[in-house]
């Protein structure tokens, strides 16, 4: 009975302290107001990212050219690399090709009307005036076989391609080109640019009729050919016999292939397998949400547990009053949780909508940096949101017990006597946390000392966000210690409202750490995002130029370059050297502790004779003029992390997911500016890098000899060779082409983008921070006033004080990060010295300091405006 009497007790008082929560949210609507910002916007910041990662792995484009197909079959998007009882799963940018035999094996199953192999290859046809003809919105056309125009929902007119010359054209992709059924046009395709006879159109039926790549039929043997594959498709399309469902003849397929190297797809899995585009889209929103998903989390634990320690330092006389009457520790824990709740469960459904606003913002803003298709759809549903419920309730109880602690752990009648006390400084457990997370930050930065491998890069940037961390957890001592310094030679610069505003800084440091800790993590975590990305840029054009031999380069840009383009230049009189390279992802692969490890690569495939001749990578020791089928030149971080010198085997899988174990012939040190991994073209052509070369490179003689300048005569002649190629272009230097600024910037808004969202809130929730200390300082302002100050004099007075907490989050923003910068620098460029535009620091240094001077001097002004009570002093 005395038990269950004291649990009935025990759930009042619960009862009574939740109400007395919910009375406090009601009464004290402006002192709870930062709070509840600091809430809504980590839910606006956690739906948009949920709904990134939601989109990365559901999103994406209904299928076009496949959508009459009920069952469609392509190689596999994935591999797997298994040490032992570890297997680790890497997702590819596209499916595989899958043999020519499997047509026949799926048309055997029972419910396949028609199996229908169907390859795909860039194909453009050329008006008059030599440009590339776009079909409806602008779209670039794509080759196809004759025989996968069953696949999809055509009307059709003419009649089918039979000779190597014929096509049957898109009919908005025939208008815009002004030709008709029997008329010849110029046509792009992957080994010359040939005139071909229209002998049919066709015309997409359903929804609006735009396709997304419009096709040109070409017979099936002449596509074949063009496309390279060799015995392969890109796909399987599988039409069902009447009254099968696709459901069921699906099944029946994954039977019939069972240890096939292929996947079976409907609905919308076919677009999947149709829009490669799609697919490397999915795959870079789940790099993105993986990359910052956790680092998100952190920002808005760490904001929102500020926010609401901030929150209870301004109640401390409410608190010191509570517990004064009787209210008991645990009881302080409650009403601080429950107003935590509260707060976090009303905040973050509000968040929702604006969430998926920003998230589609966001996507706009990536498609038209041209990191996503511009047709890309999200994908949200209720799982972002409840997601962000969750971790907004997570995100406020935790910092809301550990605020609660601090304000309980006070007894009664000392809580009264300390309540108008000035702000503990930094507490000693505190101190120790943010010296052990900084100790761990820098060792951890000082990995690429000594291992050249990306275990160790990775950690320094880890380290590196470690660090900034530990900075915020250390603020109130180092944001007055940077005050401390920078006051020292102003002092007489200052004046009376700066003394006074350099007084008041050092004297309320945790009121001023509160508010120039968050601005040191935004600058912190904002330049180790962007000049990691930046420095490796530069260094990649730096090394491109070094080691670019070639005197002139060929490419088409936003295309290909013929595989005729090679063997033309070659016969050019003049020239020495000729060879063709091209770009592609290639993973790496390694046992460490007994685990299975997949690394990720950039690699570039070229022409037999290019490396020492047209390209000099910077060998450290080996010979790459060896390259051949079955070898492989890495770069001297690839080969550290993979655990490979001159002579051993490497563990690659290729673009396609093929298994390779090339002999390593040399180890080279401009990784950055030529790739990773230095493989022949012909093994990236044939396993998924696709039948175009990315550039040309050409070298020519003078007058007797070699130079590196060549003949105006030779440069004549390929000009005139690129001129039969829409759009070719040749430049000067066999460095990366003049697009390397362009590439360098697209590269730095590609990470700047997502940075945006939260930048923005942490912007926000300084200024959120700000207002609640500007607003709760009205006495101090009013007694300023009653001694003889005008309302300029505290104005200046404030400017001064947010010009001090800008200058020390400035201060401890940049040097924070260099170390872990300078470190990462070294581990992928081979230089400490990490590249940092200026313009850029200078605007992030800006956009820090503006939403500050907002947010102490708007409110403070609205303070300062109406007449002076002197009672208003001593309340």
């Amino acid at each position: 009975m005395g038990g269950a009497a004291a649990d009935r007790a025990g759930a009042g008082a619960g009862g009574a302290v939740f109400s007395l929560a919910l009375w406090t949210l009601r009464r004290r609507k402006a002192g709870s107001a930062g709070a509840f910002v600091a809430l809504c916007g980590a839910s606006v910041l956690l739906t948009a990212f949920g709904i990134v990662l939601r989109s990365g792995i559901g999103g994406g484009v209904p299928a076009q050219r496949y959508a009459a197909a009920d069952v469609l079959v392509a190689g596999p998007r994935s591999f797997s690399v298994t040490e032992g009882d570890s297997t680790k799963t890497e997702q590819l940018t596209g499916p595989a090709p899958v043999p020519a035999g499997l047509v026949r094996r799926v048309d055997g199953v029972e419910g396949v009307r028609r199996a229908v192999g169907a390859v795909r290859f860039p194909a453009e046809l050329v008006d008059g005036d030599g440009h590339r003809v776009r079909g409806a919105g602008d779209r670039r056309s794509e080759g196809a076989n004759w025989a996968s125009a069953a696949l999809g929902s055509y009307e059709r007119s003419g009649r089918a391609p039979a000779a190597p010359d014929e096509v049957v054209v898109e009919e908005s992709l025939a208008r815009a080109a002004g030709v008709r059924v029997g008329d010849t046009v110029r046509i792009a395709a992957t080994d010359d640019v040939a005139r071909r006879t229209v002998v049919g159109t066709v015309r997409r039926t359903g929804s609006d009729g735009t396709l997304r790549s419009p096709p040109v039929f070409f017979a099936d043997a002449t596509a074949r050919a063009l496309s390279g594959r060799e015995g392969r498709f890109d796909a399987v399309g599988v039409l069902a016999a009447r009254g099968v469902p696709p459901g069921e003849l699906a099944a029946r397929i994954a039977d019939r292939l069972d240890g096939e190297r292929a996947e079976v797809h409907t609905g919308g899995g076919r677009g999947t397998v149709e829009h490669r585009d799609v697919t490397a889209a999915r795959h870079q929103l789940r790099e993105l949400a993986g990359s910052l998903g956790g680092t998100v989390v952190l920002i808005t634990m760490l904001v929102v547990g500020g926010t609401l320690a901030l929150g209870v330092q301004q109640r401390r006389r409410e608190l010191a009053l509570l517990r004064a009457v009787g209210a008991t520790p645990r009881q302080i824990h409650r009403l601080i949780a429950g107003e935590a709740l509260i707060l976090a469960v009303t905040a973050s459904a509000l968040g929702w909508l604006p969430g998926i606003a920003a998230a589609q913002v966001l996507r706009r803003a990536l498609a038209a940096t041209g990191t996503l298709p511009s047709d890309f759809a999200f994908s949200a549903g209720p799982l972002p949101m409840v997601a962000a419920l969750l971790v907004g309730v997570l995100t406020a109880q935790v910092p809301a017990f550990a605020v609660a602690r601090r304000a309980a752990a006070v007894p009664p009648v000392e809580a009264l006597g300390t309540a108008e006390s000035p702000e503990p400084g930094t507490g000693r457990a505190r101190t120790c946390w943010g010296l052990l997370l900084f100790v761990l930050g820098a060792a951890a930065s000082l990995l690429p000392l000594f291992s050249g491998s990306v275990f160790a890069v990775a950690g320094a940037g880890s380290g590196g966000l470690v660090m900034v961390v530990s900075v915020l957890v250390l603020a109130p001592s180092l944001v007055g210690g940077v005050i401390r310094v920078a006051g020292l030679p102003l002092r007489r610069l200052l004046g009376t409202p700066g003394l006074l505003a350099l007084a008041n800084s050092r004297y309320h440091a945790r009121r001023t750490a509160a508010g120039a800790g968050p601005l040191v993590l935004a600058l912190g975590f904002a330049a180790l995002q962007l000049f990691i990305p930046a420095t490796v840029s530069a260094a990649a054009a730096a090394q491109a130029r070094a080691g670019g031999l070639a005197d002139w380069t060929v490419t088409v840009p936003g295309a290909g370059v013929p595989r005729d383009v090679l063997r033309r230049a070659e016969r050019l009189p003049g020239v020495t050297a000729v060879a063709g390279t091209v770009r592609a992802e290639v993973f790496g692969s390694r046992e460490l502790l007994d685990s299975a490890e997949v690394f990720p690569y950039q690699a570039q495939g070229v022409t037999r004779g290019a490396l020492g001749r047209l390209l000099d990578p910077g060998t450290v020791h080996g010979a790459p003029e060896r390259l051949r089928p079955g070898t492989v030149v890495l770069s001297g971080q690839a080969a550290a992390t993979l655990g490979v010198h001159t002579g051993d085997r490497a563990r690659l899988h290729l673009p396609d997911g093929t298994r390779a174990r090339p002999r390593v012939v040399a180890v080279h040190r401009r990784g950055a500016g030529f790739g990773d991994v230095l493989l022949p073209a012909a093994t990236l052509l044939r396993h998924g890098a696709g039948p175009l070369y990315d550039s040309v490179l050409v070298r020519g003689t003078s007058h007797g000899g070699t130079s590196h300048g060549g003949t105006a005569h030779t440069r004549a002649e390929l000009e005139r060779l690129a001129a039969r190629y829409p759009g070719a272009e040749v430049r000067e230097g066999g460095a990366a082409p003049a697009g390397q600024e362009h590439t360098a910037l697209a590269s730095l808004l590609d990470s700047a983008l997502p940075l945006v969202p939260v930048l923005g809130y942490i912007a926000v929730s300084v200024g959120n921070t700000l207002v609640m200390s500007t607003l709760a300082r009205g006495r101090e302002f009013a007694l300023l006033r009653l001694l003889g100050a005008t309302r300029r004099q505290v104005r200046r007075m404030l400017l001064t004080e947010v010009a001090l907490l800008a200058l020390a989050a400035v201060v401890l923003g940049t040097l924070v990060p260099l170390l872990p910068l300078s470190t990462v620098a070294l581990g992928l460029t081979g230089t400490p010295v990490p590249y940092i535009p200026p313009l850029l620091h200078l605007g992030l240094a800006a956009l820090a300091s503006a939403p500050a001077a907002a947010a102490v001097l708007l409110p403070a002004g609205h303070t300062l405006r109406g007449p002076l009570r002197p009672g208003s002093a001593l309340r």
